[in-house]
């Protein structure tokens, strides 16, 4: 006899015992879900947790670099930049403190160019000293003519400095490429090219307040002005009487001089006289010191000889000199004590070829 096997019968597939099915595994998949999400849960906490306390401690030892140590390196120079952080107050203004060490490092490196570098003996601690004195008086100055020119709506256009630039990269009558003025400039002052606009900037920030707001000074030049047309170009005479304060003096060059020669602008604007014996009318330094007025007194295709009066700005270092004795500048940090008399002392924007 055959046995025959008997087919099982087959399940219909359909809606409901697939919904039924789902159900099924999403339950059994419970158990692996939520241990999941809790241990998700916990790493999004620690990781909160320690971001936190690395920078509070990022926080804490930055703030110490800079307040306490005063570090002056590169990186220190990078952040400062980045977070914009303070170095002082004027007047309620406050000052970069990528601003005074941009300043410092650049006037460091000038002369360790020229002059071979510091080393840690106590005459190089004391010029290290000097520099930052200088370094941040004139960030201060620099952040309190910019605040007064914000606040007239005067602007230092980007043309401005252009021309500066221009000038400083053509000195000797060659015109750098730009490879060769970003040498210079890293050379000389341990900046990059935009580093050093910001550089032309600040200069340019006080040169502007005093020729916008220093009436008195723009007065006294124009008498004196007026002094040499009525005497027929006699510089002496025109000063006659404003040099006992010191607030103008007369110059006249020994010998030939070029025309690139550093000294304000004097020489450069004595060539554009047409004849001997002429002078120019009152213009502002390219050093942002004063007015000055050039007379030629001798003139070839490449060189000249000048008189020049110097009428020296000064409304702005006294309006600082009376902030500073009102305690209206807040420094930040707290530079050790030096010599009578370097306190406020101008650093001078050297030029970046002068160095070669």
């Amino acid at each position: 006899m055959k046995l025959f096997k008997k087919d099982k019968k087959k399940e219909t597939i359909t809606q409901a015992n697939l919904e039924e099915s789902r159900e099924v595994i999403l339950a059994k998949g419970k158990k692996f879900k939520y241990p999941f999400q809790y241990a998700k849960h916990r790493v999004v906490i620690n990781t909160v947790l320690i971001s936190i306390v690395v920078l509070v401690a990022f926080t804490v030892v930055g703030w110490a670099e800079l307040y306490k140590v005063q570090s002056t390196s590169e990186v220190a120079f990078r952040f400062t930049k980045v977070l914009g952080l303070p170095v002082a107050k004027v007047d309620g203004n406050s000052v970069r403190y990528s601003d005074y060490l941009m300043l410092y490092r650049s006037s460091l490196q000038s002369i360790e160019y020229q002059q071979g570098a510091l080393d840690d003996s106590e005459d190089s601690e004391r010029q290290r000293l000097h520099y930052k004195r200088q370094a941040l008086s004139l960030a201060e100055d620099y952040a309190y003519a910019l605040a007064k020119l914000d606040e007239a709506g005067i602007e230092i256009t980007d043309e401005e400095i252009d021309e500066v630039i221009e000038i400083h990269r053509s000195i000797g009558g060659e015109r750098r490429s730009d490879e060769a003025f970003k040498g210079i400039v890293r050379n000389n002052f341990n900046l990059s090219l935009k580093e050093y606009r910001r550089l032309v900037l600040l200069s340019l920030a006080k040169k502007k307040y005093s020729s916008e707001f220093d009436k008195t000074a723009k007065e006294k030049s124009q008498v004196i002005y007026e002094r040499l047309v009525a005497g027929g170009g006699d510089m002496k005479a025109a000063v006659e009487g404003y040099t006992e304060d010191g607030s103008a003096s007369y110059e006249s060059v020994e010998g030939m001089v070029e025309v690139s020669n550093l000294d304000g602008g004097r020489a450069a604007r004595a060539m554009e006289l047409a004849n001997v014996g002429d002078f120019s009318a009152p213009f502002v330094s390219r050093n942002g010191d004063g007015y000055y007025i050039v007379k030629l007194t001798a003139k070839n295709e490449n060189s000249l000889s000048y008189e020049s009066i110097w009428v020296r700005f000064v409304d702005f270092d006294e309006t600082m000199a009376k902030i500073r004795e009102e305690g209206k500048v807040t420094e930040y940090i707290k530079l050790a004590s030096e010599t009578e008399g370097d306190e406020g002392e101008a650093v001078e924007t050297a030029e970046p070829a002068s160095a070669e």
